[in-house]
């Protein structure tokens, strides 16, 4: 049986040829009209996509955008990003309240919550990592190996005094995680000196003694502990189980003007976190190589910063992290949780992917 379509254009042919010679060039002509008719209403059924601002930063704990841009899937929903990538998302937070940037996806800080609390019309709409309860260690405490074979870091209360490298923050999930450790000896932060010194740097300062411990997150973990200069001390599942440490922030323009947008946004992220979930298959370790500039190698032994395949937050962590940023005189005042996260995206999202449906 031939081709149905090529059958069907072949009977076209014949029709035309049968017709009166004067006949012809009008048929030829509104044929072409009805074309041109049909080429234009079909263009009017496929809008232009929507351009979403997005700051990101090329880290592993990413890896969903990096995935949803490469597999096509925020292409698939009529979404075209534009990514922004600054030093720290903290600093993003005016411009997305302002409405000139459209995502931000970050880490929780005591800033995000102060402009919640001040008004500002911003949101978190979804996880991005979190500190998982099982599985491998992906933030930790490295230590120095001397320090520990030597028996002088056998318990939290030993930490008094000691040299702590760790990014300098404006108050981040960072500061809480070793406050909540110290508090468990009786210390607080001022009982330990904070060296500020960025990730890279860090290798060379346990290596040298400059500092006596780190707290760091993949791929930061591995690259340490493969020095051998630095043992594993503290994992953060010990000290703050499921805590929610990453986000995706919405401002005025997703919230308000164009929540559809936001909507469809999520349906891809959700998408590509579950492809990020499968774990280091050759497609994800091809992208995320790609992106992060991490070698292939690292990637396999590095623990890949878990993430929530339905998008919820565990927002008891948030008001705990608060309640901490209230004590601390850091926050203004605290934020009510409906205040704090919009939870509509994800819930439209998983039904939408549930369904099959966008």
């Amino acid at each position: 049986m031939g081709n149905p379509t090529r059958n069907c254009e072949r009977r076209r042919i014949i029709i035309i040829n049968h017709l009166p010679k004067g006949a012809m060039s009008v048929f030829v002509v509104l044929g072409l009209l009805l074309l041109a008719g049909s080429s234009s209403r079909g263009d009017q059924h496929q809008p232009r996509p929507d351009t979403l601002r997005v700051v990101i930063v090329p880290y592993l704990s990413y890896a969903p955008f990096f995935i949803a841009e490469e597999e096509g899937y925020f292409a698939d929903h009529g979404l075209r990003i534009e990514y922004v990538r600054i030093d720290s998302s903290a600093s993003a937070i005016p411009t997305l309240a302002q409405g000139r940037l459209d995502v931000v996806a970050g880490t929780i800080q005591v800033s995000q919550l102060n402009a919640m609390s001040r008004g500002a019309k911003i949101k978190f709409v979804a996880s991005r990592g979190y500190v998982a309860r099982r599985g491998c260690a992906s933030e930790a405490v490295v230590a120095r190996r001397a320090l520990v074979e030597g028996g002088k870091l056998d318990s939290p209360a030993r930490l008094k005094g000691r040299r702590i490298a760790m990014p300098r923050a404006s108050a981040s999930s960072a500061d809480y995680f070793l406050e909540t450790l110290l508090n468990t000896a009786g210390l607080t932060l001022d009982d330990v000196e904070i060296v500020d010194i960025p990730p890279p740097a860090q290798l060379e300062a346990l290596e040298k003694g400059m500092v006596d411990l780190t707290l760091v997150g993949e791929p930061w973990v591995t690259r340490l502990l493969q020095t051998g200069h630095g043992v594993l001390w503290m994992e953060a599942r010990k000290v703050i189980p499921d805590f929610q440490w990453g986000f995706i922030l919405y401002g005025p323009t997703l919230l308000e003007k164009n929540p559809d947008a936001g909507r469809r946004f999520i349906i891809a992220y959700l998408k590509a976190a579950r492809q990020y979930n499968l774990g280091k298959t050759e497609r994800n370790l091809e992208i995320l190589a790609k992106h992060t500039g991490l070698d292939r190698e690292l990637l396999k032994q590095a623990c890949w910063p878990p993430m929530r395949e339905d998008g919820r937050i565990n927002v008891k962590g948030v008001l705990g992290f608060q309640a901490w940023s209230i004590k601390k005189g850091l926050l203004d005042s605290p934020v009510k949780e409906e205040r704090l996260w919009d939870p509509s995206f994800v819930e439209y999202a998983n039904r939408a992917l549930k369904t099959g449906t966008r």
